[in-house]
């Protein structure tokens, strides 16, 4: 399944990526704070244990740090790629119409197969891309890509920075005469912060001795989108964004994330006010993960969705396989 890039493409073709980083953000969750000092116990032991401040200055100062020391040192070269393969069976089959050279739209309404490769440049810099197949060409919509790509920085520690470029929209291999295979102004560039959700609210929100939160923070900001009204490509769709992934136990988990538009009359039909997930997710290579996602134009007051988006069917679910070099 595809999406249009305006907004909420970095949750959905990364979306592996972004469940990793809450995952393992979520098992490291601040404790509570010691209490007072206990008989025979000293203040310097008091004083040496890292207060969460402490934790969150850590992760403040340490993003998009650039180890060039540990180059010749780390990992080899062939060693930094990963990527997954991925079957997508969208519920829905209703084939969408929009204007002739729009490269930003609803969901797909495709079967695909999908091979994504990332390659870990240094430390937490990568660049990651997508190639697409789809099993009925004849419903491949221009807005439906061929490829998609992402590259920036991205921490899977607390409180941490990411920085983050992606393009969602109608990439071609061999596009028509007179067009691109990529408009780089379509895509989106976010800036976001990750944060664990710790004790007291971790015992309030979750039913599971095991249960963890991870939440991400992102602002985003499109240069250039398709605004169905006036069938043009307009400029500067901004949007802020809350994402977060509860891991119930084991590895299973349900996410959402919503959304602000800073300007709502940017908002398209299939730009949604949120988006879920659930399912069975495992970021270790050589496993299998099988995903429900929605990503279609979903409203929080439904009379406001548009026609055929925003509905439990208009979302797919994904079966992949993770696997390193």
């Amino acid at each position: 399944m595809s999406i249009g890039l305006s907004t909420i493409g970095l949750f959905y073709a990364t979306d592996s990526l972004a469940n990793n980083h809450q995952t393992q953000m979520a098992k490291h969750a601040p404790k509570p704070q010691s209490s007072p000092l206990s008989v025979g116990e000293s203040s310097e032991n008091i004083a040496s244990d890292p207060t969460q401040l402490d934790e969150i200055w850590q992760g403040v100062s340490s993003s998009f740090a650039l180890p060039f020391f540990t180059w010749d040192a780390d990992t080899p070269w062939y060693k930094r790629w990963s990527g997954n393969i991925s079957l997508g069976y969208p519920l829905a089959d209703t084939p969408e119409v929009l204007p002739a050279g729009a490269t930003s739209g609803p969901s797909n309404q495709n079967k695909t197969a999908t091979l994504s490769l990332k390659y870990s440049i240094l430390g937490n810099w990568f660049i990651s891309a997508t190639a697409y197949y789809y099993f009925d060409a004849d419903l491949q919509q221009s807005w439906n890509p061929d490829y998609t790509y992402v590259f920036g920085y991205s921490d899977w520690r607390p409180y941490t920075f990411s920085l983050l470029y992606s393009n969602y929209g109608g990439n071609r291999f061999s596009p028509e005469p007179g067009q691109k295979s990529t408009e780089f102004g379509q895509g989106t560039w976010s800036l976001g912060w990750k944060f664990p959700v710790g004790e007291p609210w971790i015992d309030w929100l979750s039913f599971t001795d095991e249960g963890a939160i991870g939440c991400q923070l992102d602002y985003n900001y499109t240069p250039e989108f398709f605004d169905l009204a006036s069938s043009e490509y307009h400029t500067g769709q901004q949007t802020i964004s809350l994402g977060c992934k509860y891991a119930i136990i084991g590895n299973w988990y349900v996410n959402g994330t919503a959304f602000y538009y800073l300007d709502s009359s940017q908002k398209q039909p299939w730009n949604p006010d949120y988006t879920y997930g659930f399912g069975y997710f495992d970021w270790r290579p050589g496993t299998i993960t099988v995903q429900y996602n929605n990503y279609s134009g979903n409203r929080w007051n439904s009379s406001e969705r548009g026609e055929d988006t925003g509905r439990f069917i208009d979302g797919s679910i994904s079966i992949s396989y993770s696997f390193t070099f």
